[in-house]
């Protein structure tokens, strides 16, 4: 957040406004990005920290201030490399940058896990559960950098909670009224 009351004295995301989101436009967005290696780092030492105490698990909350990556140097420079095109001048669903954009997420999630399962094992107690509170679909996970697909094929996660059924994170909308939809 924005709000000063939310950062008093100081933050991490006061410190670091270089490693803030940035739209297709170039304009910097109200949130960190988790394109950088320190924000990623940031994270994981958090949850380090938490896993010293005796927990079940860890619950990451990407549903709280998506987008999680956006369009900042290291993703547009990534996907450059790989596909020599601007993601920027493409359209924003085209599914090589979708797929890109989770790809660098799913790296994040990587190290979740790595940390989680060596924290587990430095302690000598029973795994540390990953719970991650989701959109509402697979293509809404896609269009937010989470290729859920890809979490449970490597076990990156042991439980999805999907938000809510409507687009867009909608929680003033009944949710999950058909149960066949969270198939």
């Amino acid at each position: 957040p924005q709000h000063d009351h939310f950062n008093y004295p100081s933050s991490f995301y006061d410190h670091h406004p270089e490693w803030r989101g940035e739209d297709r436009n170039g304009n910097v967005t109200p949130r960190l990005s988790y394109a950088y290696q320190g924000v990623r780092r940031f994270v994981i030492q958090l949850l380090r920290e938490v896993a010293e105490f005796d927990i079940d698990g860890i619950c990451m909350l990407y549903n709280r201030r998506p987008p999680l990556l956006e369009y900042e140097e290291p993703v547009v420079d990534g996907f450059k490399s790989e596909y020599g095109e601007d993601p920027r001048e493409i359209d924003e669903n085209d599914p090589r940058w979708l797929a890109y954009k989770a790809r660098v997420l799913t790296e994040f999630q990587r190290e979740v896990r790595f940390a989680m399962d060596n924290e587990a094992e430095r302690k000598r107690r029973r795994k540390i559960e990953i719970s991650a509170v989701v959109m509402s679909s697979e293509n809404e996970n896609l269009y937010n950098s989470m290729n859920l697909r890809t979490w449970i094929d490597e076990t990156l996660i042991d439980t999805i909670i999907p938000y809510t059924s409507e687009l867009g994170l909608d929680s003033t909308r009944d949710s999950w009224t058909d149960p066949l939809s969270v198939d």
